[in-house]
This record gives structure tokens, sequence and C-alpha cells, in this order.
């Protein structure tokens, strides 16, 4: 049986929301135009990590283990939430430092938990990625879907870091503030989220 048109359809799918302006867009374009480059490639590391993370999870049957065991999802929610919302505070209250790594905190970290933390990542993998997979797909249709995913999400991602350390202008004083606020309020709407959606 081919599963070509299912590829097609489960990837076209991950790479629209994937591209969609979200918590990932703004973590990576903060991180690569307003510290460095290099910041904000690791931000997109840790956001293609949480993307293994969570398709491999839900191609292994994540869904069932959290009905069983609904606290691990709330005890990674609200540790997310914590970190992103003092990362947030600390965007928002500290002067910034540009060119130093430590002004968004570990940046692999910073994307690793953006990602993990985020409501439309969890409905996707868990909800709508799960009911698109092939009641009879094979073991070579998981594999290929989760290299195509991940392939899929190294290169938009690094490519968006790229990009928004090279064309944005994030280090002219203006834009950088604005950028920084927009960065500090998303990180910490998206901790709150985290919080007090359990």
């Amino acid at each position: 049986m081919s599963y070509f048109g299912d590829i097609l359809f489960i990837c076209g799918l991950h790479l629209a929301i994937a591209v969609s302006p979200g918590p990932s867009t703004v973590a990576i374009c903060c991180s690569a135009s307003m510290v460095t480059r290099r910041a904000g490639l690791s931000v997109a590391a840790g956001i293609v990590t949480a993307t293994g993370l969570w398709a491999g999870a839900a191609l292994l049957g994540a869904g069932a283990v959290i009905a069983y065991h609904e606290h691990l999802l709330m005890i990674l929610r609200l540790s997310s939430g914590i970190y992103l919302t003092g990362i947030g505070l600390r965007m928002l209250v500290m002067p910034p430092a540009w060119n130093s790594p430590r002004a968004c905190g570990q940046p692999f970290l910073l994307g690793l938990l953006t990602a993990l933390s985020n409501p439309v990542a969890l409905a996707f993998w868990l909800g709508t990625f799960l009911t698109v997979i092939p009641a009879t797909a094979t073991n070579r249709f998981y594999a290929a879907i989760f290299a195509l995913i991940i392939l899929q999400s190294t290169v938009w991602y690094f490519l968006l870091a790229v990009l928004s350390s090279s064309v944005l202008p994030g280090r002219i004083f203006g834009a950088a503030r604005s950028l920084r606020q927009i960065g500090a309020g998303t990180m910490i709407l998206i901790g709150l989220n985290a919080l007090i959606a359990h």
C-alpha cells in the first residue's frame, strides 16, 4: 500500500503549523536579531528537539500514556510555565545586554521549553497529528514521517534564525526595544498560559 499521499498531507499540515507565527517564531527572531545568530540557532535547535520529542511521543502512543498519567503533563506544563514566565520578566526588568548569550537565558532551553509548553503544539501533536495517521500505517511510515518532520523543522527554524540575524534591524535601538518587549510579553503569556491551563 502506498502512503505517499498521506505523507505529503501530514508533512504539509506540519509545515503549515511550523511556519505560522507563534511563540517559537518570536523566540527565534528575538534571540537571533537581538542577541546573536548563534543564540537564534540555539533556540531553533531547542525547538527542533522539542518537535522531535512531540512527534516521537505521539507516534509511540503518548496520548494513551497521558490519559492514564495526566500528572506528567501537568508537571511539564508547570515547570515550563515557571521558566518561561521568569525569562519574560527578566527580559522586561533587566537592561538589555546586546550580543550577550545571557540576554535570553539559555537559548537551547528557551527554545525547548517554548515548544514543549506551547498549547498549539500540544493540540497538534496529541490531537490533529494522531487523527491523520492512517490506521494501517507501518513502522516504515512512522520512520519516514518522523524523519521528514525533523528535516522540515530543521530547515525552517534554522533558516528563520539566519534570516532574523541578517535582515531584522534588531540592533537598532527602537526596533530592538520593541522586539524585546514583544518577546518578553510572549514568553510571559506562554508561561502563564501553561501555569493556569492545567
